[in-house]
């Protein structure tokens, strides 16, 4: 029913802000859901700054609490076999253990402005199935996605939610197959790539100004160095802030986009591609750092992840490239070029401006 996988709550932000977190773990005799959102979409919900100081504190957030219950509870439908549909009552809230006592506007899509809202819905016997439907996305915005995990018997389903699918039913007692949860996570790279803007407005510089030959090359150099990184950050071997791999991607997009308004050779763009891809793994490892990774197969997860962003990279590449090829030699190909960078550039920019500053200017 699902055509892409997803997962639960990662402890570093993910790169599309329009990105909400399901945790439903099923026990013999109790559902615990947990339902996390940063402070920008909660803002959608309900408005919390009451005193206008353009920042969220606890108390505030505790305030609405009851309002925020209330629409969830609504726009959430439940359901287990045997029993009145619900999502259970309501146990209280986690506030971000590293925010203090208040978030400032410009936090609001970072990892300190996640909150988690928990239920529980206690059963006399386990159902057969859990079943959930969000009827939320009109509020939330067309482009949001819930990513959900099923845990039950030690076992982990990873699921997406949205508008599109807004729907899945969770058959309790179900064992995940290692090759059904590499299909997840292969679903789930394709997904990224294409969800990821910012990525792709990368490809588009490249291959605006690449070769046939050259795009072999800088193509390869890019799968090759956020592969390394993808693993290396995923695993915990490496870190580095969010904002600063945001901004970081940003930078690569500003980087070559001016370059191809520069009339020079580029033979050894490659190079600065390997560069640049390091940085963009960083950026996909985001989705995956934190969550409920498996144990049983986790490098091959991870490798399946990546063959999914490579696919959906790959479609992207070939969808672009024919047409620059039958542009190339025109006297439109330079004009078009041009302008094309122009864009990317202030795009590049704009991006760069609002995640250093934290801005919050482009969702997206």
């Amino acid at each position: 029913m699902l055509w892409l996988g997803g997962f639960v709550l990662p402890d570093a932000y993910a790169h599309n802000p329009e990105t909400s977190y399901l945790r439903v773990v099923i026990d013999a005799d109790v559902m615990r859901t947990r339902l996390t959102y940063d402070l920008m979409t909660l803002n959608r919900i309900v408005a919390l700054d009451d005193d206008h100081d353009r920042q969220v504190s606890r108390e505030e957030l505790a305030r609405h609490a009851p309002e925020i219950v209330a629409f969830l509870s609504e726009r959430i439908d439940v359901e287990a076999t045997g029993y009145a549909p619900g999502i259970g009552a309501f146990v209280g809230f986690d506030w971000p253990p590293d925010a203090g006592k208040a978030i400032p506007e410009k936090d609001y899509h970072s990892a300190l402005a996640l909150v988690a809202f928990r239920f529980e819905r206690v059963f006399e016997d386990e159902p057969e199935d859990v079943a959930f439907d969000f009827r939320l996305f009109d509020r939330l915005g067309e482009r949001h996605s819930v990513l959900g995990s099923f845990v039950h018997a030690g076992q982990a389903t990873e699921v997406v939610f949205t508008r599109f699918e807004p729907d899945y039913e969770y058959v309790t007692g179900h064992e995940v197959s290692l090759w059904r949860r590499l299909w997840q996570f292969f679903q789930m790279g394709v997904a990224h790539i294409f969800l990821g803007f910012d990525h792709l407005c990368f490809l588009a510089a490249l291959i605006l100004v690449a070769r046939p030959k050259e795009l072999v090359k800088v193509v390869t150099a890019f799968t090759v160095a956020h592969t390394c990184t993808l693993i290396l950050a995923t695993l915990d071997w490496v870190a580095l802030p969010t904002r600063l791999v945001e901004a970081g991607i940003a930078a690569s997009i500003v980087y070559v986009a001016w370059e191809n308004l520069t009339p020079r050779e580029r033979p050894h763009r490659w190079v600065l591609t390997f560069a640049f891809g390091l940085v963009h793994g960083f950026g996909f490892a985001e989705v995956l750092r934190g969550m409920s990774l498996p144990d049983e197969g986790l490098v091959r997860c991870l490798l399946s992840f990546n063959l999914g962003v490579e696919a959906g990279q790959l479609a992207i590449v070939g969808c672009l490239v024919w047409p620059m090829l039958r542009l190339r030699g025109t006297s439109s190909y330079e004009p078009f070029v041009r302008r094309a960078s122009w864009c990317l550039l202030g795009l590049g920019v704009a991006w760069f401006c609002d995640r250093i500053f934290g801005l919050g200017w482009m969702p997206f």
